[in-house]
This record gives C-alpha cells, sequence and structure tokens, in this order.
C-alpha cells in the first residue's frame, strides 16, 4: 500500500510540475496561459511532495528541487525591493474594489470604505445600483467621475482630492472604458488610471485583454508625470504578459515588499491568485499595501497608502 501511495505521489508532483511548466508558454494561447497564475500552489504541492519523496525515493526527489528553484524566483521577489519609506509622516490612502457587479452586500461595502477612509476611491463593476446606493454616503468625495454600466465593465473614480482634469480612455480595441484622474500632490502632478480588460477566457478575449495591457504600458510610458495605474487587470503576477506590461510601463508592483496579496477567488482561497493591482511609477513609495475583508464580491479589495517622494 505504502508503495502505491509513494506511485501515486510521484505522479501527482511529476503533473504539477507540467503544469508549472506550461505557464511559461502562454504568451500565444490563453490555456497555456491560465496555468502561469498558480506558482505558489505549483510551490507548496511540489515542495511537500519533494520532502516526502525524500524518505524513500530519494532520486526522483532530487529531480524535482530545480521546480521548486525556480518557483522561489517567481515568488520571492515580491517579498523584497519595495520602495517603502519610514520616514514618511503623512500618506495618502486609495481603496480599489472589484464590486461584483450582481453583488447587494451593499452596506458590507459602505463599512469597509467608511473604516479606511481612504481620500481616494476606486470602484469597478459599477452599475446603476451601485451608484444609486454608494453616492449619498460618500458626499464628501465631491470630486467624481462614473461611468455606471449594467455589465462587469463600468466604473467610477471618488476623490477628496482636487481632480484637475478626469478623462474617460478607451485603452486597447474592446471599447471598453477606462479612466483617468490627474491631480496634484505637493507640486508633483499625479496620473491615476483604472482600467478593467476582458477576462482571457478564450481566444478572442485573449487577445483583447493582451492588447488592452500591451497599449496600457505604452500609454503611460509616454506620460512625464507620477503615474498609478490601479484595478482588476485579469491577470496575475506571474503571467508573461504582466511581467511585459511592467517591462513596456516601468511601473513598480505595489506588491514587492508586501508578498502575495492574492484577492480572487474569494469563495475557494487555496486557489486565490493576484487579479487585483496597483502599479505605480518609481517617485511614489508605498508605505501600506493590504487586501481587505470579504465584503461579497468574488474579490477581495485591496488599499494602498503612498506618498510621491519629494527631493
Amino acid at each position: 500500500m505504502k508503495k502505491l501511495l509513494y506511485h501515486v505521489l510521484v505522479y501527482l508532483v511529476g503533473i504539477t510540475v507540467l503544469f508549472s511548466v506550461l505557464g511559461y508558454f502562454g504568451r500565444n494561447y490563453w490555456l497555456l496561459d491560465l496555468f502561469s497564475h498558480f506558482k505558489v500552489q505549483y510551490f507548496i504541492v511540489i515542495t511537500v511532495g519533494t520532502i516526502i519523496l525524500f524518505f524513500k525515493r530519494k532520486k526522483i526527489a532530487y529531480i524535482f528541487i530545480p521546480f521548486i528553484v525556480a518557483l522561489l524566483l517567481e515568488i520571492s521577489p515580491l517579498y523584497f525591493g519595495s520602495k517603502k519609506n519610514d520616514n514618511l509622516t503623512s500618506s495618502t490612502k486609495i481603496i480599489c474594489i472589484n464590486l461584483l457587479s450582481s453583488n447587494r452586500k451593499f452596506e458590507d461595502v459602505v463599512r469597509y470604505i467608511s473604516e479606511k477612509s481612504p481620500d481616494i476611491i476606486v470602484l469597478q463593476e459599477f452599475t446603476h445600483s451601485w451608484q444609486s446606493m454608494l453616492e449619498p454616503k460618500f458626499q464628501e468625495y465631491q470630486y467624481r467621475y462614473t461611468i455606471p454600466r449594467e455589465d462587469n465593465f463600468g466604473m467610477t473614480i471618488y476623490s477628496r482630492i482636487n481632480v484637475a482634469v478626469f478623462e474617460e480612455l478607451k485603452i486597447g480595441n474592446a471599447g471598453l472604458p477606462s479612466i483617468r484622474a490627474d491631480f496634484l500632490l505637493g507640486n508633483t502632478q499625479v496620473s491615476l488610471i483604472t482600467t478593467h480588460p476582458f477576462p482571457p477566457i478564450g481566444a478572442d478575449n485573449f487577445v483583447s485583454r493582451n492588447v488592452q495591457l500591451s497599449a496600457l504600458g505604452k500609454l503611460v510610458a509616454a506620460l512625464e508625470n507620477e503615474v498609478i495605474v490601479i484595478g482588476d487587470l485579469n491577470t496575475s503576477s506571474f503571467s508573461i504578459h504582466f511581467k511585459q506590461l511592467i517591462a513596456d510601463s516601468q511601473l513598480v508592483d505595489s506588491r514587492k515588499g508586501f508578498g502575495l496579496l492574492t484577492t480572487w477567488p474569494t469563495w475557494f482561497s487555496p486557489a486565490r491568485i493576484t487579479l487585483d493591482h496597483c502599479l505605480v511609477s518609481r517617485g511614489i513609495s508605498v508605505n501600506s499595501r493590504v487586501v481587505g475583508d470579504d465584503i461579497g464580491s468574488d474579490h477581495l479589495p485591496i488599499f494602498v497608502e503612498f506618498k510621491v517622494d519629494q527631493d
């Protein structure tokens, strides 16, 4: 019986290794790209399995060590290299929530936002129902731009900070709305961009998401001021296409130094991945980056405190 169990374990770890490798070939194939998102889960399964195999199948266990190292090299940078500045005496607070258009836990959302009291609120999957419920609750956010829709691609920005310019953008070829808000922090101009591509399920949506991420990277690279990109980008930190966005835009993943901070799905935490992002330009320091409680959506909210570095 023990021999059978060890055989099963070898096959389980071997299949997990295969899945972990397939994700590296997801540049042009949507199904392979899906395998890239679960590197933490692969790391846990392969590491635990390899430790067990060392007791009876040492030669086989050694085969799996390079894959553990490769996964560790992917995951560990998120725990190091933050631009956190402990000397900052004040910071700007921003919340981003993918509300889930069908979510009806309005009071939970209001309570969470009120407790955090952010300077800027970014909401996605923002419908007319959400608009009618939330706008009366947050009248102090006098600067706002709303695009309610009855599908999953409405959005809004509420701000206490004086926003000089709001602009609706169409990034990529899908015709989905994005929002840009320009404001001053001290003497520094900051552009906040929120965007929400299609989920990459199926070849057409996969291409559309990738085109949108590519166009976003080029848009950000052309801006001369400080930039924050925030929202559900429908890709994890480990996708080739997310890494290309970081390379094109030269933004920094605000997760760096704070860890994985997975956000989706709320209903099955063992499979949770990093879909909701806040990316910042290099002149911005991130003081805090946390994930909030379950407030009825399939995504957890994200809360970020940041400040523009002053010379």
